[in-house]
């Protein structure tokens, strides 16, 4: 290469990096900008204003920004109070389960279940280790919106307690126990799932153990759900058994 067409490079390749140095501490110092005015509309007497900032605190990735939602979750506004919450949630930091957890015992059931998902989505082993104990809870509401997140979340060290929780006094918890088991990936719950079968006389628990055998993609699973279409009366769930039946016959044998 020639002096000057070194030269030329060189001075192409500065001048990107100038641009990019300059765009950067731009939005650096915008976002500082952006912080500094939601901090002051977090404070605003209109809920609605306080409410609209925190969802956008939500989506920055600055770390005050934490700070900001977690004293927002003693707001004297419901709105406020879930829209922190979520927007916890949203960023994904670990900072926000310690103060999600504390808000799991508010007596208010909107504030207990903005917690249960944001943690759902925050995720991780700590997050999990706040959800797993409320599958005990009173409130079946709870116990569903905690099944949930469990499933959102991953968390693989629940998977002992949502085997227990399949013998839920709620259905609507039982099926979305099934759901989250077919979530985990975890191929014990094959077992499990393919127990509840033929015991259980509700249709949304057939449906969510028929949805996560599918997922699971455990072959085992092929014979019964077969002899089930033959049995199943209701049209809903006979569909949702030939689509988890198409799931599993595609896996190939050598890949159990």
């Amino acid at each position: 290469m020639s002096p000057k067409l070194l030269t030329a490079n060189l001075l192409s390749v500065a001048i990107v990096v100038s641009h990019w140095a300059f765009f950067a501490s731009h939005t650096r110092v915008q976002e500082k900008a952006d912080l500094a005015k939601l901090s002051a509309q977090i404070k605003d007497k209109d809920a609605a204003v306080r409410q609209s900032a925190i969802e956008t605190l939500g989506q920055l990735k600055d770390p005050a920004a934490i700070d900001l939602l977690v004293s927002a979750l003693n707001d004297n506004n419901q709105d406020v109070r879930s829209a922190a919450a979520l927007a916890l949630g949203q960023t994904g930091d670990d900072k926000g389960v310690e103060p999600l957890a504390k808000m799991l015992q508010s007596q208010r059931l909107r504030d207990r279940r903005s917690a249960i998902i944001a943690l759902g989505t925050i995720g991780g082993g700590k997050a999990c280790e706040a959800l797993i104990p409320l599958l005990k809870d009173p409130s079946a509401e709870d116990r569903d919106s905690v099944v949930a997140a469990i499933g959102s979340a991953h968390c693989a060290n629940a998977f002992d307690p949502l085997v227990k929780t399949l013998g839920d006094e709620s259905y609507i918890v039982r099926a979305d126990a099934a759901m989250a088991l077919g979530d985990l990936g975890d191929k014990r719950a094959v077992e499990p799932l393919l127990a509840i079968l033929n015991k259980s006389d509700s249709e949304s628990v057939r449906t969510g153990a028929v949805v996560a055998l599918g997922a699971l993609g455990d072959r085992r699973a092929i014979e019964p759900l077969e002899a089930m279409l033959k049995a199943e009366k209701n049209e809903n769930v006979r569909q949702q058994v030939e689509q988890a039946l198409q799931r599993l016959r595609a896996v190939q044998p050598d890949k159990q």
